[in-house]
């Protein structure tokens, strides 16, 4: 038996779900000069949670990616912006 199976939308490829789905996760940490071990340290999160996230191998919970969130800010300066949910993990709220 063979099915014909139609794509939900012909304009949606794997580029546009990459879009929808990307984190910056590592373009922050990485411009922080943060390790994922430091980052590990500073959120209390294990560095295979934050390394499969960075690879979107995984999709953590809200909690866990708050803790993230409290570590990138626990690392910056008191005067230095402070990181907020959407602006690390958009799309994901």
């Amino acid at each position: 038996m063979l099915i014909q199976v139609q794509p939900v939308s012909p304009t949606l490829n794997f580029s546009t779900l990459w879009t929808v789905v990307e984190n910056y996760l590592k373009k922050i940490r990485v411009e922080r000069g943060l390790t994922i071990t430091n980052l590990s340290k500073l959120s209390n999160v294990s560095t295979t949670v934050i390394s499969q996230l960075e690879r979107m191998l995984i999709q953590s919970t809200q909690v866990t990616k708050n803790k993230i969130i409290n570590g990138l800010n626990a690392e910056e300066s008191s005067t230095s912006k402070k990181w907020k949910y959407e602006e690390v993990f958009p799309g994901n709220e």
